[in-house]
């Protein structure tokens, strides 16, 4: 039976996934193991929502 090894990461700056995602691909591949990916997953956006005056009128909000 093959044993199937899953890694999925997260970052703030994409610049650091690529990094490590790359230095896993070389340390696999010295051992001679097979890859598939790296598979880009969906991005998550988070969206806050905050009320625009400091006392009443909660009906009035920004999103950010």
């Amino acid at each position: 039976m093959a044993q199937i090894i899953r890694i999925r990461l997260k970052a703030f700056d994409h610049e650091i996934i690529d990094q490590s995602t790359r230095k896993i691909v070389e340390t696999v591949a010295r051992t001679n193991a097979t890859v598939r990916g790296p598979i880009p997953l969906p991005t998550d956006k988070h969206r806050y929502t905050v009320i625009r005056g400091p006392h009443i009128d909660k009906d009035s909000r920004e999103h950010f």
